[in-house]
């Protein structure tokens, strides 16, 4: 279940830390502009921000800006569809359940890796359900896959750094990162963040591998999801 390339260690890749409500907005320049009233107001760079999400988890039947490096076309949604979604997002466990999607884009499958059933964008909270999606045996699975990619983010930095070098992770100057000689699951190599998300995947699946694999980051999850579940 790959994701779409934001590689995930520790927090200072992100200067801004969102609440599972809000979206990251990235610091922009805004050109001059003039108010209703006539005030003039200068161009002026915004700073990065969160923005709360407004419209909760809802579907929208088209997409008109562009995702980078993912090739797909996007279509409507049918109604049974959204029915099974929102029963799955129903149905999370109750941490991830309160991380609120932006929005909700059905497509076609994407093209290169046909067998992906969906990715998310953990930014802007976006969730990209392809039709691999529902021919699929493990859809809670994957909705819990996905959705732990948005929750990488908002677990304290230090806590994360310690899962992913118990995994064995190396993180060099220039940013460079070294994937563990041995992972669980092959793609896990991708990145921390598909590390993470497959490992939080098979804590719900497959407790006793994702023990058996590694008792110490096994652990490390564990306490994780257990002070997340005491967040009320």
């Amino acid at each position: 279940m790959k994701w779409l390339v934001v590689l995930i260690l520790l927090k200072p890749f992100f200067a801004l830390a969102c609440q599972p409500n809000e979206i990251h907005i990235r610091e922009q320049w805004i050109e001059g502009y003039t108010k209703e009233n006539g005030t003039y107001v200068s161009a002026h760079p915004r700073s990065e921000h969160c923005r709360e999400i407004r419209g909760h988890r809802y579907f929208q039947d088209s997409n008109t800006e562009e995702i980078k490096g993912l090739k797909t076309k996007f279509k409507a949604w049918t109604d049974k569809e959204k029915s099974l979604l929102q029963t799955e997002i129903e149905n999370l466990p109750n941490w991830l359940k309160r991380y609120k999607l932006s929005k909700m884009l059905r497509a076609n499958e994407e093209i290169g890796n046909p067998n992906n059933p969906a990715m998310t964008i953990p930014a802007t909270k976006t969730l990209i359900i392809f039709d691999k999606f529902f021919s699929t045996s493990k859809i809670r699975g994957v909705m819990v896959h996905e959705i732990a990619h948005i929750a990488a983010w908002d677990i304290d930095p230090i806590i994360l750094k310690s899962f992913f070098l118990a995994r064995d992770w190396k993180y060099q100057e220039a940013g460079k990162i070294i994937s563990p000689a041995k992972t669980l699951i092959s793609d896990s190599k991708l990145s921390p963040s598909e590390d993470f998300a497959n490992s939080v995947e098979l804590y719900y699946s497959d407790r006793q591998r994702l023990k058996n694999f590694n008792l110490k980051s096994f652990q490390i999850l564990k306490e994780i999801i257990k002070t997340k579940e005491s967040n009320k």
